[in-house]
């Protein structure tokens, strides 16, 4: 695999590119559908009564990654800073999709995606113990970590009327890890970890008027099973505008923690991974 930092920024908007072009496709087709149609002096905030909903957009947060593999015999692995260590940029540009579904008044299902993909080339301060491998000091190390966050819930709104709507969340937090070092002539080192995270949580909605909604929600995870150990904070408040029946934009702050540690073949150590910036999306209903 190219390391190359000069490819990096090029490749990176790619995928961001195409989620975007094909949600705003969508989001067209949908606000043109029969509901846009109506009459623009609705009574009701579209979010509080439509059944189906899609968001598209980006997300662009201050990223803190701290990660350790360990290597065979009980070696143990540096904490590493992606940051600090392997010249990460802080911040980052994140395609993001959501959407959900209403099962009759009070039940909803949602679904969401955020991929962040980082590599780069970077000469060590310090040394580093990663998985079976050394990498001393003043080491050129090509360094990669990806990750894929998928999250599936389902909703209960204990309170819902034309106004407001306020519920409880249960669900499946599921990321998908990947992160490598490498070195010429030392070798390379990768660990790959899919962290399944069952999340309780709680949501809510107001509208200030028919066009302005305020929103928000936290999903939370702290325990112990089979070989996962940590927690979980997801949380995000945001506010959109429908400039028409269904069609919209918004902006959010998102937060997202995690404090993990795994003991699998694939990956044995740990992640602190923390993200939290400003969301900008357009969003669709019907």
């Amino acid at each position: 695999m190219d390391f190359t930092a000069n490819s990096s920024p090029r490749n990176a908007a790619l995928p961001i590119r195409a989620v975007l072009h094909a949600g705003l496709i969508l989001l067209a087709l949908m606000a043109c559908g029969p509901a846009a149609a109506q009459s623009a002096a609705w009574t009701t905030h579209p979010a509080l009564q439509d059944r189906w909903s899609i968001q598209i957009g980006v997300y662009t947060p201050n990223v803190s990654t701290t990660a350790h593999l360990n290597g065979a015999g009980g070696r143990i692995g540096t904490e590493v800073d992606f940051e600090d260590d392997l010249g990460y940029a802080d911040r980052k540009n994140m395609p993001a999709a959501l959407a959900s579904v209403r099962l009759g008044a009070r039940w909803r299902i949602e679904a969401e995606y955020l991929s962040l993909r980082r590599e780069n080339t970077h000469s060590l301060s310090r040394t580093i113990n990663w998985g079976d491998n050394s990498y001393t000091l003043g080491t050129t190390v090509n360094s990669e970590f990806n990750s894929d966050i998928f999250r599936l819930s389902g909703g209960y709104s204990f309170v819902r009327d034309a106004q407001k709507e306020f519920g409880f969340t249960f669900g499946l937090h599921t990321t998908d890890f990947k992160m490598s070092i490498a070195a010429s002539g030392i070798g390379s080192d990768t660990g790959d970890v899919l962290a399944p995270l069952p999340t309780i949580g709680a949501y809510g909605a107001y509208a200030l008027t028919p066009k302005w909604l305020v929103s928000g929600r936290v999903d939370v995870f702290s325990l112990s099973y089979d070989v996962y150990d940590g927690s979980l904070t997801n949380a995000t408040i945001g506010v959109d505008y429908r400039f028409f029946r269904n069609f919209g934009l918004g902006a959010a702050y998102r937060y997202i923690d995690y404090d993990l540690r795994v003991s699998k073949s694939s990956f044995n150590g740990g992640i602190n991974y923390r993200f939290s910036g400003p969301l900008v999306y357009a969003v669709s209903s019907f």
